[in-house]
């Protein structure tokens, strides 16, 4: 079995002008390529319209490992704590040989969405279009699928940032990190305190636990 948990999260800015605000934590955690067949499908077709279906499953996919936590009144400086044993944001009956993961904590000024809402959002055509031919450039690379899930989900946590700044909402937090079991956790264990995010403003504190 394994585990992904996060135990601490710390947020130095809440990105509202004034007093608290509402702070939405979203997670995305994808694995290697037994996660992603069609993208192997992918690069084994030139079919425009296969490569655009296969390309909106992967999306899919990356979408629907989020959770999704609103928290109110969020001030500056605030620690979120998972009670005394972390809150679990991924699991898999196998240990993964490698991981990408997206911490995202965004100041919301609007709504929360659900996954069916934000999965249409991202699926434009001009979206679509720009992954599909971001991928197919990985195409004589060595491990093309591996360097497409990374380019998958880069691209989905800028276009989500995107999306919730288009509606006034403000990111106060971009984590985005990758992990290799033999460098990572080797031993079926990792635990981190105090990890800095992209934008210096969040903090996180998470465990990796597998046997």
């Amino acid at each position: 079995m394994f585990y992904l948990r996060i135990n601490k999260v710390k947020i130095l800015n809440n990105r509202e002008m004034l007093g608290k605000g509402e702070i939405q934590l979203m997670s995305f955690v994808t694995k290697g390529e037994s996660d992603f067949p069609m993208l192997e499908g992918f690069f084994k077709t030139n079919h425009s319209a296969l490569r655009r279906d296969l390309v909106i499953q992967a999306v899919g996919k990356v979408v629907s490992s989020r959770i999704i936590m609103p928290i109110q009144k969020f001030k500056d400086n605030q620690e979120i704590f998972f009670g005394d044993s972390g809150y679990i944001v991924y699991r898999s009956e196998e240990i993964p040989e490698d991981l990408n993961w997206i911490f995202l904590a965004i100041e919301l000024d609007h709504r929360t969405r659900d996954n069916a809402e934000l999965t249409s959002l991202l699926v434009t055509e001009n979206n679509i279009t720009n992954i599909v031919d971001s991928i197919a450039s990985l195409s004589n690379s060595e491990n093309p699928v591996v360097h497409a899930i990374t380019k998958l989900t880069t691209f989905i946590a800028k276009a989500i940032t995107e999306i919730f700044k288009s509606d006034r909402d403000d990111q106060a937090g971009l984590f985005l990190t990758s992990f290799i079991k033999k460098e990572h956790y080797p031993n079926g264990k990792r635990d981190k305190k105090n990890v800095p995010d992209l934008t210096s403003n969040m903090l996180i504190d998470y465990t990796i636990f597998a046997y």
